[in-house]
C-alpha cells in the first residue's frame, strides 16, 4: 500500500501536492474542483499590496490629502479593501477538507503583519508570503535588499501564531545565506521559486507586452538544484515551485529534498484532472520501485546525501561545456 502523507509546516496533508497561489485559488468552486481531483493542499490567490494601495489611492485623490482622512483609509484598506479574501478563506475553511493557505503578495511589508493578523482571524491553516521586490536603483544595496525581507519575515511571524512559508525569487548572490536569515526570523517554510512578471516587446505597436505566464517543464531544474543544496541544512520545510507537469518531475523534486511540490501551470494546460493525472504517476512509480512512503526518498539524492556532493557544484557545467565549440 502507498503512503502518500507528508508533513508540511505542522500541517498533516494527505499527499505532497499543493495548488500554487493563482487564479484558480480565487474562488471556492474552483478550490472544491482541485480538492475534488486529489490536491494535498491548496493556496489561495494572492493578496496583493497594490490592489489596496490603488483601492486607497483613489478614494484618498477626493479628499485633498487629508491627514485623518489618510489615516480612515488605511484602516478601510485592511478591512473593507479585503472582506472578500477573508470571506473566502472562512467559506473554504467551512467547505474543504485540506489544509487552507492564504498568500500575500507585495514589497514594502509595512501593512503585512495586520493583514496577516486578519488571515489568521478568518481561518487560514498557514500563510504564504510572496516577497516580489524588483530592485531599479542603483543606490539600493543587495544586503538593504535582504534586511527589508528578513525584517518582513521577522514582523510577520511575531504577529500570527498560524505558520508562515516564504515564497522568492532566485536572483540572489547568496540563496543558502538568505535562507538562513529566513529560518532564523520564524519562517517555517521556504518556496522555491517565485515566478516574476515577465515582459516582452510588440513590434508592430513599438509598446510593451506581457511575455509568458506559464512555466514550461523544464522550469524545475533550478528549484532542483537549490533545494538539493539546501536540504539538511535549514529547519524549513522546502518546496518547490516551477515547472511540475507530472509525477515523476515531482518525485525528482522530492528525491532532492522537497516536502511538498506546488501545481499551477500544468492545472491550467489540463484542467483540474492534471492534478489525479500527477498523483496517478507518482504512485505508479513508487509502486514500480517498491517505494511505500516519502520517508524512503526525501532527501535521497540531496547534496548532504551524496557520497560525490562536488557534482552539486560546478563539475557538471564544466563537463557539459568541455569539447563543446
Amino acid at each position: 500500500m502507498i503512503d502518500l502523507t507528508t508533513k508540511y509546516m505542522g500541517l498533516e496533508l494527505k499527499n505532497p501536492l499543493i495548488l500554487a497561489a493563482c487564479g484558480l485559488g480565487a474562488s471556492l468552486e474552483r478550490l472544491q474542483r482541485a480538492a475534488g481531483a486529489g490536491i494535498g493542499a491548496v493556496v489561495l490567490k494572492s493578496l496583493f499590496e497594490e490592489q489596496l494601495r490603488a483601492e486607497i489611492a483613489g478614494i484618498s485623490s477626493e479628499l485633498d490629502n487629508n491627514p485623518e482622512a489618510e489615516a480612515f483609509l488605511q484602516g478601510l484598506g485592511l478591512s473593507d479593501g479585503a472582506a472578500w479574501y477573508f470571506d473566502l478563506i472562512a467559506s473554504a475553511k467551512e467547505k474543504l477538507e485540506v489544509p487552507l493557505i492564504a498568500s500575500l503578495n507585495g514589497t514594502s511589508g509595512a501593512w503585512w503583519p495586520d493583514y496577516a493578523k486578519k488571515i489568521e482571524l478568518a481561518g487560514a491553516d498557514a500563510l504564504e508570503i510572496n516577497i516580489g521586490h524588483i530592485p531599479n536603483s542603483m543606490e539600493e544595496s543587495s544586503e538593504s535588499i535582504e534586511k527589508g525581507i528578513v525584517d518582513t519575515v521577522k514582523a510577520v511571524c511575531s504577529a500570527v501564531k498560524i505558520p508562515v512559508a516564504v515564497k522568492i525569487g532566485q536572483n540572489f548572490s547568496n540563496i543558502p545565506a538568505l535562507a538562513g536569515r529566513i529560518g532564523k526570523a520564524g519562517a517555517s517554510a521556504l518556496v522555491l521559486f517565485n515566478r516574476y512578471y515577465r515582459m516582452d516587446i510588440d513590434l508592430d505597436t513599438m509598446s510593451l507586452k506581457p511575455g509568458p505566464s506559464r512555466s514550461n517543464p523544464e522550469n524545475y531544474h533550478d528549484s532542483l538544484r537549490w533545494i538539493s543544496l539546501l536540504d539538511g541544512r535549514t529547519d524549513m520545510d522546502l518546496a518547490a515551485s516551477g515547472g511540475v507537469y507530472d509525477g515523476q518531475t515531482a518525485i525528482k523534486l522530492i528525491a532532492a529534498g522537497a516536502s511538498t511540490v506546488q501545481l499551477c501551470s500544468t492545472v491550467y494546460s489540463g484542467g483540474f484532472a492534471a492534478i489525479t493525472s500527477v498523483l496517478d504517476d507518482m504512485e505508479h512509480w513508487m509502486t514500480s520501485r517498491k517505494v511505500e512512503n516519502f520517508s524512503q526518498l526525501r532527501g535521497h539524492l540531496s547534496r548532504r546525501n551524496s557520497e560525490h556532493p562536488e557534482l552539486y557544484g560546478r563539475l557538471h557545467y564544466i563537463k557539459a561545456l568541455v569539447g563543446i565549440e
